[in-house]
C-alpha cells in the first residue's frame, strides 16, 4: 500500500479514519465527538476502573498555526471538565494528528500539560501512518471507495458459494450427489475470507446445519457479536454472525431494525415485554413479531411479515461486583450465605424504571430487583431458582440451601464480600416462594445433600442427572445409602427373605438372628455406583422351608419367628472391617 497523502484528504475523514485506527487497536474505546468549537473526536480507552487514556484526534496535516492550537487547548481543557463530572482519571492525554511535532510543538505541548493533572503527549505521522499500514481495509473504506468494494465482496461471496442468499432461490441437492466434505473446505475458507477481507467495522462468520437453533435454549454469545442472522435455505439452516470489530463499530455503521412486537396478554412473553419496557429488564424468552425489518452489514438485512426475536442483555462481566447474600433468624442468626456476582442496573428507554440481577458461581441462585425510580422509590423482589441438571452436588447445595430458609420471619441483608457487615436488615416477603416450590427445593436439597455425602465414598465424580419427574432421581434409595453411609443403622419390618446356601452348607436352626451382606449400589442417572457392602440383621427368622434348585444348592425361605419381624441394615465400612479381627456371619 502506497503511503497516504494526508494533505489531500477530506479533514473530516481524517479525524473518522484515525480515531477508527485508535478503537481498532483497543476494541473496548469509544469516541466522544465536541460539541464546542474546538473540533477533532476524543477516543478514549478504558485503562482500569474510571482510569481513561484520551486521544484527541486532529485533522492538522500542516505545520499548527496559533489557531489550530487554541483548539487543541480548548479540546483538553474540555476533556478534563468532561471527566471532572464522571468522577474519571484521565492517565494519559495524545494529542494525534498526521504531523510530526516540531522542537516549539513539544515545548508548546510540554507547558501544556502542566496546566492539567495529567501527562501529555504527541501521536504523530509516523504513529498514524504504522496505524494505516496495519489496517489497510480501514484505509480502503475511509479513501479509497471500501465502501463500494464492500459491496462488490457480497456479490463475489454469491458467486464463490454458488448459491443465492434468500429462500425463493434453493439449490438442487442433485446436482451436488458426488460431493465430498473434502471438496468444498477451499471453498468455506474462501467464503469467510471474502466476507471480512474489506469490512473496518465487522467480521463475519457463519454455519450451516440440518436443524434451526432452539429458540427457548439460554444463549451464551461472545461480547463482540453484534448479530445474528438465521435463514433457511432448502432443508439447511444458515447461520451469520456479524462481530463487531471494536465498540464503535455499532456508532460507526449501526444495525438498525423495525419491527411490531406481539405477546399474547397472560404470557411468559407478554410479562417478560412489559418487564423490558417498564424495566430494562432483558427478556428471557424469544418475542414474536410483525413486519420487520432488518438493516445488517454485509447485506445481510432482512426483511420478514413474522419471526422471533431475542432481545440480549449487553456484555456486563467487566463492570461486575461481588456482594453477599446472607439469611438471618429473627434472633438475627445467620443461617445461610452466599456470594453473588451482581451485574450494574439497565434502564428503561423512559429512564424511569431500572433492573439488575445477581447470581451465584453455580448459576442456580438468581436474585432480581425490579425499581420505580419514582418519586416514591417502589421496588420488587424476584429470587429464581436455576437449573440444577448437569452440576455437582456440592456446588449447587449452598443455593438450594437459600430458598430453603426463604420463610416469612427470617431477615436478608445484603452487603459487601469484605468488611463490615452494619448494613439494613430487610424482612422477607410473605409469598415470595409458593408452598409448592418451598416443598419441592426442600426435596431437592435434601437429596443434593445425600449425594454430596455419596461422593465423599467413590471416585466416580457424581453430577446430578438429567429429569423431568422427581421419581427419575430414585431419591428414596439415594437418601437411605446417604444414611447408612453416615454410619446410621436403618430399621424396618420383614415378611419373607430367600437365600441360596451350598449344597453343603447345614441345615439351619429352626430359630435365631440371620446376618447377611449384599453389595450397596446406587443408579445415578442410569450409572451403577459401587458403595460397598452393606449388613442385613433379621433379628429372628425361622426356616419356613428348604428346596434345592437346578444346580443342587439349597434355597432356603425365612419368615419371621416368635413374632419379630424387625430388620436392622447397616453399611460394613471397609476400614472397620480391615481393623476388626472378628468374622463377619
Amino acid at each position: 500500500m502506497s503511503r497516504i497523502e494526508w494533505t489531500r484528504v477530506s479533514a473530516d475523514d481524517i479525524e473518522e479514519a484515525v480515531s477508527m485506527f485508535i478503537c481498532r487497536i483497543y476494541p473496548r474505546a469509544f469516541r466522544v465527538r465536541a460539541s464546542s468549537g474546538d473540533g477533532g473526536i476524543d477516543v478514549c480507552v478504558p485503562a482500569s476502573k474510571e482510569h481513561f487514556d484520551v486521544y484527541q484526534v486532529k485533522k492538522f496535516a500542516q505545520n499548527l498555526t496559533s489557531k489550530q492550537k487554541k483548539q487543541a487547548e480548548k479540546s483538553h481543557a474540555r476533556i478534563a471538565r468532561y471527566a471532572a463530572d464522571r468522577g474519571w482519571t484521565i492517565d494519559n492525554w495524545y494529542l494525534t494528528m498526521p504531523l510530526d511535532p516540531t522542537k516549539e510543538n513539544l515545548i508548546w505541548l510540554d507547558e501544556l500539560a502542566k496546566s492539567k493533572s495529567f501527562p501529555c503527549e504527541w501521536r504523530g505521522l509516523s504513529h498514524v501512518d504504522g496505524w494505516a499500514a496495519k489496517f489497510p481495509e480501514v484505509v480502503d473504506y475511509y479513501f479509497d471507495k471500501g465502501r463500494a468494494i464492500l459491496n462488490e465482496e457480497l456479490a463475489r461471496f454469491t458467486a464463490v458459494s454458488g448459491l443465492q442468499i434468500t429462500s425463493d432461490s434453493l439449490v438442487n441437492a442433485g446436482n451436488f450427489s458426488s460431493l465430498e466434505p473434502s471438496n468444498v473446505i477451499n471453498g468455506i475458507t474462501q467464503l469467510r475470507e471474502s466476507l471480512n477481507k474489506r469490512d473496518p467495522h465487522y467480521c463475519y462468520d457463519f454455519a450451516v446445519s440440518g436443524a434451526p437453533p432452539a429458540a427457548n435454549e439460554p444463549v451464551a454469545v461472545p461480547g463482540t457479536l453484534a448479530a445474528r442472522s438465521v435463514r433457511q435455505i432448502g432443508e439447511s439452516y444458515v447461520t451469520f454472525d456479524v462481530h463487531a470489530r471494536c465498540a464503535e463499530s455499532l456508532n460507526e455503521r449501526p444495525i438498525t431494525a423495525q419491527m411490531k412486537l406481539r405477546a399474547k396478554a397472560g404470557t411468559a412473553e407478554a410479562r417478560d415485554l412489559e418487564e423490558f419496557a417498564k424495566f430494562g429488564r432483558a427478556p428471557r424468552v424469544p418475542i414474536a413479531v410483525s413486519d420487520m425489518a432488518v438493516d445488517m452489514p454485509g447485506g445481510l438485512g432482512m426483511e420478514s411479515s413474522a419471526g422471533l426475536v431475542r432481545i440480549l442483555e449487553p456484555d456486563l462481566e467487566q463492570s461486575s461486583f461481588e456482594r453477599r447474600l446472607d439469611i438471618l433468624s429473627p434472633a438475627r442468626e445467620v443461617l445461610s450465605s452466599i456470594n453473588l456476582k451482581m451485574y450494574p442496573p439497565m434502564q428503561s428507554a423512559d429512564g424511569k424504571g431500572a433492573s439488575n440481577r445477581g447470581v451465584d458461581k453455580s448459576g442456580v441462585f438468581e436474585i432480581e430487583t425490579l425499581t420505580i425510580l419514582g418519586p416514591p422509590i417502589q421496588m420488587q423482589l424476584r429470587f429464581t431458582r436455576g437449573d440444577i441438571q448437569g452440576k455437582y452436588p456440592d456446588e449447587v447445595e449452598p443455593a438450594l440451601s437459600m430458598f430453603d430458609y426463604f420463610r416469612p420471619g427470617n431477615k436478608f441483608r445484603m452487603s459487601r464480600v469484605r468488611g463490615s457487615k452494619d448494613v439494613d436488615m430487610l424482612d422477607i416477603p410473605p409469598d415470595l416462594l409458593s408452598k409448592e416450590d418451598a416443598a419441592h427445593n426442600a426435596v431437592l436439597l435434601r437429596y443434593v445433600r445425600a449425594l454430596t455425602v455419596i461422593q465423599e465414598h467413590t471416585d466416580v465424580e457424581i453430577r446430578i442427572p438429567k429429569y423431568e419427574t422427581l421419581e427419575e432421581l430414585h431419591i428414596p434409595e439415594t437418601l437411605q445409602a446417604a444414611q447408612l453411609l453416615e454410619g446410621e443403622v436403618l430399621q424396618g419390618r420383614w415378611q419373607s427373605s430367600t437365600v441360596v446356601l451350598p449344597a453343603d452348607a447345614p441345615d439351619p436352626e429352626e430359630s435365631g438372628p440371620v446376618v447377611g451382606a449384599e453389595p450397596l449400589v446406587l443408579d445415578v442417572g442410569g450409572s451403577q455406583v459401587d458403595l460397598g457392602m452393606r449388613r442385613i440383621v433379621l433379628e429372628s427368622a425361622k426356616a419356613a422351608r428348604t428346596e434345592i434348585d437346578s444346580d443342587g444348592d439349597k434355597v432356603v425361605t425365612f419368615e419371621p419367628a416368635s413374632e419379630n419381624d424387625i430388620v436392622r441394615v447397616d453399611w460394613l465400612d471397609p476400614a472397620g472391617i480391615e481393623s476388626s479381627d472378628a468374622p463377619i456371619e
